[in-house]
């Protein structure tokens, strides 16, 4: 099939919106799963405050994970942003 080349460009930059499209809904996805995160372990955060020692394990086991996490928005966002060039 012969396409002219405005429809090819049209049709790859729709591609490539789709795909974008997908990508910033993971990086929503990945954002949420990092706030659950930190919202689960505020609870421990305070136990740990006051002296307790397993919170404080749990806690420091808690922000690997965060980190983690953070970890893989960053890296979709810098996914996007090299898509967008």
């Amino acid at each position: 099939m012969f396409w002219r080349t405005e429809d090819r460009v049209w049709n790859a930059a729709s591609r490539r919106a789709a795909c974008q499209s997908a990508e910033e809904e993971y990086i929503v996805e990945d954002y949420e799963r990092l706030k659950k995160l930190v919202e689960q372990c505020a609870e421990d955060v305070a136990k740990a405050e006051g002296g307790n020692k397993a919170a404080g394990t749990r806690v420091r086991k808690a922000m690997q994970d965060i980190k983690a996490a953070a970890q893989e928005v960053r890296k979709k966002i810098l996914e996007v942003r090299s898509a967008a060039d």
